[in-house]
């Protein structure tokens, strides 16, 4: 495993202080191991549009503008401070 990989536990751990529905953690650990929208969209069996709506509650209940913002919450920090 590469330090960039976050296992689910790890992930669950974060995740779960924003208050997020079961599908909105299952959608977010998948955008954090690097899914494209329309992969998730497909082996959910939804709409793309659908997934982007899902990402939008996500990311304002975790206070972050976007998707890039939000990987860097489960990256591993180098330096602590």
């Amino acid at each position: 495993m590469t330090q960039s990989e976050i296992t689910k536990d790890q992930y669950l751990k974060i995740a779960q202080k924003f208050g997020l529905t079961k599908r909105e953690l299952e959608l977010g650990f998948l955008k954090v191991c690097g899914f494209s929208n329309r992969r998730i969209a497909y082996m959910f069996g939804i709409s793309e549009q659908t997934v982007k709506n899902h990402f939008t509650h996500i990311y304002e209940k975790a206070w972050v503008p976007g998707r890039n913002e939000f990987r860097e919450l489960f990256a591993p920090s180098e330096n602590p401070q």
